[in-house]
């Protein structure tokens, strides 16, 4: 989603509609995020789905580069590819 705002509720519950397993992925923390959001819409809706949320926890975070806080906070390819693997189980 290139925004969060203003929430495309329909979108995100025609596809979640349509499969098991989401997993979103921000760059920022995930309280109150795109994963909340997308949370909240297939709650409200009934839908039975896995749902991963990929992003900083709810923690005072560290600096450092920006490679750095990727890996550190599990936001690189590699870990949004095996939190997706882990919603398979």
């Amino acid at each position: 989603m290139s925004t969060l705002k203003p929430f495309d509720r329909e979108a995100v519950l025609s596809l979640a509609a349509r499969v098991k397993r989401v997993v979103t992925a921000e760059n920022h923390v995930v309280t109150g995020g795109l994963g909340s959001a997308v949370a909240d819409a297939v709650t409200d809706a009934g839908l039975a789905i896995r749902l991963r949320r990929v992003g900083i926890p709810d923690v005072f975070c560290e600096s450092g580069s920006i490679p750095y806080l990727v890996k550190r906070y599990q936001l690189d390819a590699e870990s949004i590819a095996a939190a997706a693997r882990s919603v398979l189980a």
